[in-house]
């Protein structure tokens, strides 16, 4: 059986701002905090709104032997994520700033529209960091629906070596939610 219940991959979450509202800012670090208790995994969280902030993050994060979940919490559009006005960052130059130092690790790109790109890209991407499996989401999102599903998305992380299996676990529970968000999973068999 592919579940296995305590199986932890702790977190590492990069976030940009999502408007210029700092009062009433919205962030993914509530859903990190609930992961977090409901299941005992670590998490760093990071915000990053520059490139050079990015590269400098990436180089720090990538070290935590402990760490296995890259979330990238951005808006987006088809192939980029946006650190900020006008600060846009393809996934070919991502790729370029993480390496091969993300072996193994899963990374959800929280962010709209950023893999509504072809298979062949996402495969490039894949192949260049040799990341396990990329998610994220291939539409513009209601950013409540959205941090729902980075909620499912990193609990059930949890319970799963098998991404496949988790990838099935999801469709099958959450058909609806997935078709909303326009959530993906790559590369799966």
């Amino acid at each position: 059986m592919p579940r296995v219940p305590l199986y932890l991959k702790n977190i590492v979450c990069l976030e940009a701002l999502w408007t210029e509202e700092l009062e009433h800012r919205l962030s993914v670090l509530p859903i990190l905090e609930l992961t977090a208790r409901t299941t005992s995994t670590k998490f760093i969280y990071l915000t990053c709104n520059t490139k050079a902030e990015l590269r400098h993050n990436l180089g720090l994060v990538c070290r935590k032997k402990s760490y296995g979940i890259l979330v990238l919490a951005f808006h987006g559009d088809p192939g980029k994520i946006e650190l900020a006005k006008h600060v846009v960052v393809s996934l070919e130059s991502l790729a370029t700033l993480m390496g091969r130092k993300f072996a193994g690790w899963v990374v959800h790109v929280a962010s709209c529209s950023t893999v509504q790109i072809d298979e062949e890209r996402l495969a490039r991407f894949v192949a260049e960091t040799e990341v396990a499996l990329v998610t994220g989401f291939t539409q513009t999102l209601d950013w409540t629906e959205g941090a729902v599903m980075d909620l499912l998305l990193l609990r059930w992380l949890q319970d799963y070596r098998d991404l496949n299996a988790l990838w099935k676990h999801l469709q099958k529970r959450y058909p609806d939610l997935i078709e909303a968000t326009g959530m993906t999973a790559f590369p799966l068999a």
